[in-house]
Order: C-alpha cells, then structure tokens, then sequence
C-alpha cells in the first residue's frame, strides 16, 4: 500500500502524542456540566442581591426583629454559592469570612461582609454601626456577580473540590457552630451547603452509572432528613442550633461524611483530576 507523506507525518505524530500518553491521559472536561452549575449560581446571585438590599433596609430602620428576619433571609442564598469559593477568594472573604480567617481577627479593617453583620445585630444589638457594612456588602454582592459571568474563573477539577471540600467542612467544622456563633442558626447554614453541593453534583448524573447517583442521592437526602425536624414549612429560619443535642448533632456528622464519601466515589468514576 502506498503512503502519501501527508499519512506518513500523521502517523508519526499520532504514534509521538500516544507515546508521550498525551492523546489517552486527557481527562474529560466536563465543561457542560460547568455551564450548569455556574448557571444554577448565577441565578442564585441574583436572588442574593435584592435580599442584602432589604437587609439594609431594615437596618435603617432601627427595628431588632426586622433587622434578625432579614438577615436569615438574606443568608441562603451566597451559602450555596460558596460551593465555588475557590473561583472568588476575595468576594468570599468579604462576603463571609469568619474572624479567624482574618490576621487581627474582629477588630482588623478586613474583617467585614455578614458576619460583622450578624454580630453587630445579635450580640451588641447596634444596627447604626452595622449599616456601612450591609453597604459594603452590596458592592461585594455585585462584585460576586462579575465573577459568575465570566466562565474562565470555573474548571470541573475546582469545582469539584469546592464541592468535596464544603461536604467535608459541614461535620469537620461547621458543626462547632462556629458559623453562625451570634444568631445560632447553623443548622440553615448545613441545608443550604448542602443544596448548593448537590445542585453542582445533579448535572454529572448524565454522565454516571446509575448506582453511583443513587448512591449519591441517597447519601444527600440521608444530610437533608438530619435537619427536616428543625424547619417549618414556609419560614427560612431554622431551630437555634444551641437546642440541638450531641445525639442529634452526631447524625448530622455521619450523614455529611456519608455524603462526602459518596461524592468521593463520583469523583473517581469521573476519572476527575485533582486541581491544578
């Protein structure tokens, strides 16, 4: 058979990248599944803006038990989002650092975003002084929104480990109540990580077996069934945290564990590489 030197230089080639594994070492991108869960977030920044706004709002007015309602009300939203965090350092730790992440702790200058917030509210009881920071926030939240549009800041390997990593700091950490130390509404903080994990999850469900997502499903509504006792219907709020015993709280340790370790076996089957 004769071979053209166009064949021969394909050959060639293609024998060169098989050798240095390149062409069968390349692992999926899985880029659909990114612009799915970027456009669940995107949505959800959306919802988040006008809730800080009316958080503002009540801080302007001088009322308490306005100004505690919109801050639960306003919370769900970015706690989902933070799923991502790894694509927007800098609107995270605005938005929603905790003292300890901060070098100065409570008193640096960039210690703000709803945790400066929430303690100004619940603990000193001080809603003036609180108002510049739900400002401040507003432009975070926008800033956040910058971020979203633009589908560079976002690759499945990352995104993926947000998902693992918040699955991972539920019963890790966030169980100490160390999220919500003020307002004790921790357990409002666990369901929506919770949902903003699984809304990144649901779009590789195209893509796995079918045991895999039950798996996955199974552990998820396993987390969601720990908390159903502490919500009512129709309100976002949820039972103070500091009600919930070691028993109970254990169940919400296994469960996120359980549903991490569930994500870990979906991460394998996806032949998902680690972060860059």
């Amino acid at each position: 058979m004769k071979l053209t030197l166009r064949s021969v230089i394909i050959a060639i080639v293609t024998s060169c990248l098989l050798w240095t594994g390149y062409l069968v070492a390349q692992p999926p991108d899985y880029h659909p599944q990114v612009l799915a869960g970027v456009a669940y977030f995107r949505q959800r920044v959306d919802d988040q803006l006008p809730l800080v706004e009316d958080l503002l709002a009540a801080l302007k007015t001088g009322d308490l038990s306005k100004a505690k309602m919109a801050y639960v009300d306003a919370r769900p939203p970015y706690e989902e989002i933070e799923v991502y965090a790894g694509s927007f350092e800098q609107e995270d730790t605005d938005i929603d650092a905790r003292p300890y992440a901060i070098d100065g702790g409570e008193n640096s200058p960039e210690f703000k975003g709803f945790h400066k917030i929430e303690a100004f509210i619940y603990r000193d009881e001080d809603l003036a002084a609180a108002i510049p920071y739900a400002e401040e926030l507003i432009d975070s939240i926008q800033s956040l929104k910058t971020k979203l549009k633009d589908i560079n800041h976002f690759n499945a390997p990352l995104n993926f480990d947000g998902m693992l990593s918040l699955a991972t700091e539920v019963p890790a950490k966030k169980i100490s109540s160390e999220e919500e130390t003020w307002s004790d509404q921790s357990l409002l903080i666990f369901k929506h990580n919770w949902i903003g994990i699984h809304s990144q999850f649901k779009p590789y469900k195209k893509v796995l077996d079918q045991d895999i997502v039950d798996e996955v499903e199974a552990a998820y509504q396993a987390c969601m069934k720990t908390i159903e006792p502490y919500f009512t219907p129709g309100k976002v709020a949820a039972t103070p945290y500091s009600s919930i015993n070691a028993k109970q709280r254990g169940a919400i340790v296994k469960a996120s564990y359980d549903y991490r370790d569930a994500l870990l076996k979906a991460k394998d089957a996806l032949k998902m590489p680690d972060p860059a």
